[in-house]
């Protein structure tokens, strides 16, 4: 499958969350476009556990009402995956130069929102420990994919409280470097 900074980011992420967590994301079982089956096939040649399979739910994507929508359909921990802006410039030595904003999210979707701030406390404990064993990894793993080996050493961990979605939990937020990602210079 060819991939793409976006296919290669999807990829990498499912391999954290249980298996099952994917799957409701194909809610159409077939698609006219094109790459649809070879990214559903992609998905079912990773290992049969996920590497932390307490997080039971996926969701990826930058649009808010879909998000929205997933999300108030889980139960449990989920990692949700959002990419920003992707700015684009040329250095002094004349480099196509590429930016990428990009955020993960370890939370925990209540079934009731309360205050109680014990609760509050051991599920934001629990998503800070999943958080940072993505994060590790992540750093781990720069030599051994192109796209981590450009993710900024600088992370910020932000508490993730979102009332409207039922959730608390742990965001980390990043940048991913990088010279000529779109190929201007090959063309």
């Amino acid at each position: 499958m060819n991939t793409s900074l976006l296919i290669e980011l999807f990829l990498y992420f499912a391999k954290f969350p249980a298996n099952e967590a994917f799957v409701p994301l194909f809610n159409k079982g077939r698609s006219q476009i094109p790459g649809y089956d070879e990214l559903h096939t992609a998905l079912l040649t990773l290992p049969a556990e996920g590497l932390v399979p307490e997080i039971g739910n996926y969701v990826f994507g930058p649009n808010f009402e879909a998000v929205c929508s997933r999300i108030n359909n889980l139960n449990g921990f989920y990692l949700f995956v959002d990419y920003g802006e992707i700015e684009c410039g040329t250095d002094s030595s004349n480099r196509m130069t590429d930016s990428a904003r990009l955020a993960i999210t370890v939370a925990y979707k209540l079934k009731e929102f309360s205050g109680d701030l014990m609760e509050q406390l051991l599920i934001s404990d629990r998503c800070l420990a999943y958080i940072t064993t993505i994060r590790n990894r992540m750093i781990n793993e720069q030599r051994e994919r192109y796209w981590l080996k450009d993710v900024s050493r600088n992370h910020t961990l932000t508490p993730f409280v979102a009332r409207e979605l039922s959730s608390i939990g742990w965001t980390m937020l990043f940048n991913r470097e990088a010279f000529d990602t779109f190929g201007v210079k090959r063309k």
